[in-house]
């Protein structure tokens, strides 16, 4: 594999722009998913498949939805209170 490296600069509003040569390098394309991770001074991208990123993401959330079923908890029930939470926010 090689390596390309090049330099970007953060935005004001904390964007960043992958260069055309990276981005053709890697086949990415508008709309492909990636996942930052850092570590120290370090920042990882790496390409996702959407496929694999929702398995992952449902995968993730199963017990979670497996709890609140069991409590008897809806979807609706979910949405009041995340609306609840996040005008509380708001107050504060």
């Amino acid at each position: 594999m090689n390596a390309t490296i090049d330099m970007v600069t953060i935005s004001s509003k904390g964007q960043i722009v992958i260069p055309k040569k990276i981005l053709e390098a890697l086949g990415l394309k508008e709309q492909d998913k990636l996942l930052l991770f850092n570590k120290g001074e370090n920042i990882l991208l790496k390409k996702v498949k959407p496929e694999m990123f929702e398995k992952n993401l449902r995968d993730m959330l199963a017990p979670i939805r497996k709890e609140a079923e069991a409590k008897g908890l809806t979807e609706r029930d979910v949405e009041i209170e995340i609306k609840a939470h996040r005008a509380q926010k708001i107050q504060a």
